[in-house]
């Protein structure tokens, strides 16, 4: 005789009870979400179902990447592959994986009772043995989840009722399993007649152990009940993750959520079509696309985004998470009640901004993308933030005094730099460097960029730019005075409409010269004219001066000889680094350097933390909270480095800031990657 057990042993009418109520359940779960559904469709439209193959190939490889091994829930990256997140990680990875497990254990269950009888010998042995050990990390699992909450209590976790009960039916549908298990190898009489195969249930086989003085009748009555609260306890989960849609749906909504992820190049924000847009911007619910929508039902308050937001840990009223949950809180309290008035043809708005989000919030952002790095399931916090920043500023002529008057400079003058005296072309004097207007014959266009060009500072770094380029016989030139703001800032402040005049005017003009491929030093016009000029009809090669200087390094066009014998730490641009995956380049250019000693701050490559000069911050006034770039600055002085290499304007600007309030000015220089690299040529260069 080989080993089996009888699937339900004992109960009677059971299954014919158990059928219905499973049929019932499984039909609220169906009606809510269909429910949920709807209320996703008060959004407007957004294809998502665009690229169809590349999304299926894409979430194939982050469901084995991502889903099962768990790689963004370790807070694991290809630049920076150690985890950030272990214990989190280790907690859901045992959870995750022991209802896996349960899972196929029931479907083997049910397809070997009712087709083909296969659960027996071997079979069965070896599964008994795998549910019994996965059961355990289940409940090893959910106890460090409460220890987690209940007793570390990381600021970053705000515990509701919802996430005890999660926590307490995940563990008491396990336990009374186990318990369940024990009492039929004793009651069955298995574990007189076959301690042989009771053994490969070892947890079961020790309850049972424990309960073997009692009588048959006994264990067979306390036996019956437990299978009926097990069973309870299991339907009564699916019900109440279907009437509550509570933490434990992120199950159904996570895996969509991240079918359903933008496609988009990271930096592209998603345009406006100004010639049919009759309301612009987000202020209401309906506002928002039906993925947004999506969105705020696959967060799960883990509360990453609010750990690794710079805003928050400067102390501003922005928090991620808070964001989209109190957006969730709007849409799951009005949802409903907005759709049955559609369905009427009596729409009530939903306002949003001043009630559910706080203008302070909104502006204390700055697009550093952070938040959206760190989520697990790809939430877009940005697009929000920057769709209710349009309406303010385009519906409500809402925004900071100073970010106004940087606008108007750009709308009036085509750049950003108030306030400047400097022309376009004054940094180029001496340097008999080509202007467009004058000479077409150029391989490579120089974009310098609005500080480059216009801020003492930066035009220091444009001209090392271009003596490189020219010592290593790049044939390349420039736009000059008809180079024009490329929108970037005026885009994550809100004004759509500005930025596409920008964009459109120098798309115009690359195109009437021509133009292949563009360098350029600020990671904001390399994101901008990259990624967001195509939505436009604007496509060019465009580089960063840290990648094309890397690459004549490698080629033998610029040689360093001379050492610099400095302890240097690099800064991740945001815009250079996690939007567009820049992270090697930069220290490839380091490592070339003769005498630098690189050494990392704590927080580098995706991890890397904002200078505050994103999303307009550059010319905003930080009012409340401690300054960003004070705090970055400090990252840097705890390494010891004698200079933080940068490759960005607003970094550099920002540090050079952050240094002199440090008082670090002797002992501490900020410098672009080039300035370095020049450094390190012959004196001649």
């Amino acid at each position: 005789m080989e080993a089996s057990r009888e699937l339900f042993w004992n109960i009677g009418l059971g299954p014919y009870i158990l059928y219905p109520l499973a049929a019932i359940a499984i039909g609220i779960l169906a009606y809510s979400i269909y429910r949920r559904i709807r209320l996703w469709q008060l959004g407007k439209p957004d294809n998502r179902l665009d690229n169809l193959g590349q999304r299926i190939k894409s979430f194939t490889g982050i469901g084995i990447i991502d889903g099962l091994l768990h790689r963004r829930i370790f807070g694991i990256a290809p630049e920076n592959p150690s985890p950030r997140e272990l214990y989190p990680g280790i907690m859901h990875i045992l959870i995750f994986w022991g209802c896996v497990v349960f899972l196929l254990g029931a479907l083997l269950d049910f397809l070997s009772h009712y087709l083909v009888e296969f659960m027996e010998g071997g079979v069965y042995l070896g599964t008994s043995l795998a549910l019994d050990i996965f059961s355990i990390l289940v409940l090893i699992g959910v106890i460090i989840a409460a220890f987690r909450r209940y007793v570390q209590k990381p600021e970053r976790l705000d515990n509701t009722w919802e996430d005890a009960v999660a926590l307490v039916l995940v563990f008491t549908v396990v336990l009374s399993g186990l318990f369940l298990e024990g009492f039929r190898i004793v009651a069955s009489g298995e574990l007189a007649g076959h301690s042989e195969w009771s053994v490969w249930s070892p947890i079961g086989y020790t309850i049972a152990k424990g309960f073997e003085g009692f009588s048959q009748g006994t264990t067979i009555n306390i036996y019956k009940i437990l299978w009926w609260c097990h069973i309870s306890l299991v339907l009564g989960a699916v019900i109440y993750v279907s009437l509550s849609f509570s933490k434990l749906s992120h199950i159904l909504v996570s895996p969509l959520n991240v079918f359903f992820r933008s496609l988009r190049p990271r930096g592209a924000l998603v345009p406006i079509d100004l010639e049919v847009t009759e309301t612009f911007g987000v202020n209401k619910i309906e506002d928002f696309t039906w993925k947004q929508l999506l969105d705020l039902d696959a967060c799960t308050r883990c509360g990453r985004c609010q750990d690794n937001c710079p805003a928050y840990r400067s102390g501003t009223p922005l928090s991620p998470k808070k964001v989209i949950q109190d957006l969730k809180n709007g849409l799951v309290s009005k949802g409903f009640l907005f759709g049955e008035r559609k369905r009427e043809g009596n729409p009530e708005g939903l306002p949003l901004i001043g009630r559910l989000v706080t203008e302070e919030e909104l502006w204390a952002c700055t697009t550093c993308r952070a938040c959206q790095e760190s989520c697990p399931v790809f939430i877009e916090h940005i697009d929000k933030i920057i769709d209710m920043r349009r309406h303010l500023v385009l519906e409500q002529a809402k925004i900071p005094e100073i970010a106004e008057g940087i606008l108007r400079c750009i709308e009036t003058r085509g750049h950003s730099c108030r306030g400047t005296t400097f022309t376009r072309t004054d940094w180029t004097k001496g340097l008999e460097i080509k202007v467009l207007s004058e000479s077409r014959d150029i391989d490579l266009l120089y974009w310098v960029g609005c500080a480059a060009a216009l801020e003492d500072r930066n035009t220091k770094v444009a001209i090392v730019l271009a003596k490189l380029l020219k010592t290593a016989g790049v044939n390349f030139g420039i736009l000059g005075v008809e180079e024009s703001c490329c929108g970037e800032p005026v885009r994550r402040m809100g004004n759509e409409y500005l930025f596409q005049i920008q964009a459109q005017r120098n798309i115009e003009i690359l195109k009437n010269y021509n133009i292949g491929k563009i360098v350029t030093t600020c990671p904001h016009c390399f994101n901008t004219i990259k990624n967001e000029y195509p939505q436009f009809g604007g496509e060019f090669e465009v580089i960063h001066h840290t990648e094309f200087i890397a690459q004549l390094l490698e080629e033998g066009k610029l040689k360093l000889a001379r050492e610099l014998n400095q302890t240097t730490t690099y800064q991740d641009s945001c815009y250079l680094g996690r939007y567009n995956g820049i992270y090697e380049p930069p220290r490839e250019v380091l490592r070339e350097i003769l005498g630098v000693k690189p050494i990392e701050m704590d927080r580098h490559h995706q991890n890397s933390f904002c200078c505050g000069g994103g999303g307009g911050h550059f010319w905003m006034e930080e009012r409340v909270g401690k300054r960003m770039n004070e705090m970055r600055t400090e990252d840097i002085i705890k390494t010891g480095a004698e200079v933080v290499a940068t490759a960005c304007p607003y970094c550099l600007q920002m540090f050079e800031d952050g240094i002199k309030a440090k008082g670090k000015e002797e002992s501490l220089k900020a410098m672009d990657l080039a300035e370095l690299v020049i450094s390190a040529m012959s004196p001649s260069t």
